[in-house]
């Protein structure tokens, strides 16, 4: 099954690769090491998954009671605006999950905050740089990219002292689509 939904994260979870991962060094404290859809199925374990980002449609914290991350206020798909000509523009919304698990490489609080600011960083900077030229499924394309001012992004710390800090990373965005009646 595919849809405009999937070729969205599919180009997403391409640019978070690049900028988060390929084009980072191996060496970079803040490097990912893996970008998946959809949530983390054990699969690499998080014990072994230093630093991961899932990518999701909507806000899958919102149907999770006592979520870690749930910001409030819907984040469902809607009509955007209806357009001359037969068209639709649909407002589609996504969201970024990230966890920095720095409890086995033991750095400092000062430290792994810094981290964990700077996965943060790259995530919102990434999204804000990323084209969408091309994306589309059948009648659908992406009309506009990110929309900076409906970006939203926190960053909560949940491990704790002595030096087994974890923090969760939560970016939300949506971009624009318009499908074209093709008859």
């Amino acid at each position: 099954m595919s849809g405009i939904h999937n070729a969205i994260l599919k180009r997403v979870k391409t640019y978070l690769e690049l900028d988060l991962s390929r084009s980072v060094s191996p060496f970079d404290s803040a490097r990912v090491s893996i970008v998946i859809e959809g949530p983390l199925q054990g699969d690499p374990d998080p014990d072994e998954a230093r630093i991961f980002i899932t990518l999701h449609e909507n806000d899958p914290d919102r149907f999770i009671t006592g979520a870690v991350t749930g910001m409030d206020g819907d984040w469902s798909d809607e009509p955007y605006n209806i357009e001359v000509g037969s068209a639709i523009t649909w407002k589609r919304r996504f969201t970024i999950k990230a966890r920095c698990l720095l409890d086995i490489t033991r750095e400092g609080l000062d430290t792994t905050r810094e981290i964990a600011s700077l996965v943060r960083s790259r995530i919102e900077f990434s999204l804000l740089r990323m084209t969408f030229a091309g994306v589309s499924y059948e009648t659908e394309y992406v009309s506009r990219p990110v929309l900076s001012k409906e970006m939203k992004g926190e960053m909560i710390q949940s491990g704790g002292p002595p030096d087994s800090y974890d923090f969760h990373i939560k970016a939300r965005f949506s971009v624009l689509t318009t499908k074209v009646n093709d008859g």
